[in-house]
């Protein structure tokens, strides 16, 4: 079956696919990750494919809405949505969704030194500022339908285009199949104490924003938090059962098409070349 892993990954674009993350692919019967052989976790009718990332990249967005406003005002919110709906089932990414709580620990840690007297203090900038104006909320996507029309409105072969039907074919991959993810209550039986898992990638809109510094933050929690780490990517099913284990395949291999799909998007992008390794 080992075998059948490593054919199911040699199928696919590994340029493509360390465009967005650097991956170790995990196969055993147990998630874990730093206690792979560990008899107490194992379970003989249960098999996992995990995949967890080694080094993620940072995609920088501005450079890229920059590039599509012009052509359109509307194009930087459309596809900024195409891309967080393609990638959140599918890929697991840190994006603005993750640092609220962070901004939220920023603003009133500055609200109580404001109070104190102290100077010289800089207002936390919030997710709508760090996003920028061309996804300002007046500037909504484009419906669906019109999406189409809008791209071939674009001339021939410009970088706008290119992104744009990059984002398209990755959104329509992203529908082409449900993820089906390990039940909550098999993952509790595993991390009963929490986990964390490293994203696969970074979706920040400029160097050290709200973004960046809330992920500085969580990795640091998560070095320090006594947490086990969990795989970004994993499915789970009955090596005993022939239809199991046909789905299990086909989900990693749709991962694989995501992930190579993501980073041939990625590699059309200004400014997202920047690969992190994990400790």
């Amino acid at each position: 079956m080992l075998q059948t892993v490593e054919r199911a990954a040699a199928g696919f674009s590994r340029k493509a696919i360390d465009g967005v993350a650097h991956v170790d692919i995990l196969f055993g019967t147990s998630p874990y990750i730093s206690s792979w052989h560990e008899k107490e976790y194992e379970t003989p009718a249960r098999v996992f494919l995990a995949v967890e990332a080694t080094h993620i990249s940072i995609v920088y967005l501005r450079p890229t809405l920059e590039l599509l406003g012009k052509a359109d005002p509307r194009l930087p919110a459309t596809f900024y949505r195409m891309l967080l709906e393609s990638v959140c089932s599918w890929i697991l990414c840190y994006d603005e969704s993750a640092c609220e709580a962070f901004y939220e620990w920023r603003l009133e840690s500055y609200q109580e030194a404001k109070e104190s007297g102290e100077e010289g203090l800089e207002k936390p900038q919030s997710i709508a500022t760090v996003k920028g104006p061309w996804l300002a909320k007046r500037l909504k996507p484009l419906p669906p339908a019109k999406i189409d029309a809008a791209i071939e409105s674009l001339k021939p072969c410009t970088q706008a285009r290119r992104i744009l039907e990059a984002a398209r074919r990755l959104h329509t991959l992203a529908k082409a199949r449900e993820r089906t993810r390990p039940y909550c209550d098999m993952w509790d039986e595993y991390y009963p104490n929490g986990s964390f898992a490293v994203p696969f990638t970074i979706l920040a809109f400029h160097e050290q924003d709200l973004v960046c510094q809330a992920f500085q933050s969580d990795e640091e929690d998560w070095m320090n938090g006594g947490e086990q780490q969990s795989p970004a990517f994993a499915t789970a099913f009955d090596p005993n059962n022939p239809g199991s284990i046909a789905a299990g395949f086909e989900e990693f291999r749709h991962f694989l098409r995501m992930m190579e799909g993501l980073g041939e998007l990625l590699a059309l992008l200004p400014g997202c070349d920047v690969l992190e390794e994990q400790r």
